[in-house]
């Protein structure tokens, strides 16, 4: 296992469902009320088969709380979660609605 500081934990293992190829990691800007800069991270189809950006922190959670069943691991620490996924995984497909995943594990 190794640690990281890579912001994107699905980096590697996140497809699309049309496509298959990787989803690419992205950084929204938008402005809230009070005029801030708010940089959210998102996944998205590099061919743009997904019109919308696909949250990171939800989808990663989904993904990171499937791991935990499938391998019956609990605290981990956030460094190492995505080497422990890139060991689990082969791939997450993402649906068209990016609601749906598919997982496609090691064995």
């Amino acid at each position: 296992m190794s640690a990281t500081n890579d912001p994107y934990l699905l980096r590697l293992l996140l497809r699309c469902w049309n496509c298959d190829l990787r989803m690419v990691c992205t950084g929204l800007i938008g402005a809230r009320a009070d005029s801030d800069k708010l940089s959210q991270r998102t996944y998205k189809c590099g061919l743009g088969c997904h019109q919308e950006a696909i949250d990171a922190a939800a989808i990663e959670s989904i993904v990171w709380t499937a791991a935990e069943r499938r391998a019956t691991i609990s605290d981990i620490a956030a460094p190492y979660r995505q080497s422990v996924l890139e060991m689990l995984l082969v791939k997450a497909v993402i649906g068209p609605t990016g609601a749906d995943i598919s997982y496609v594990w090691r064995t």
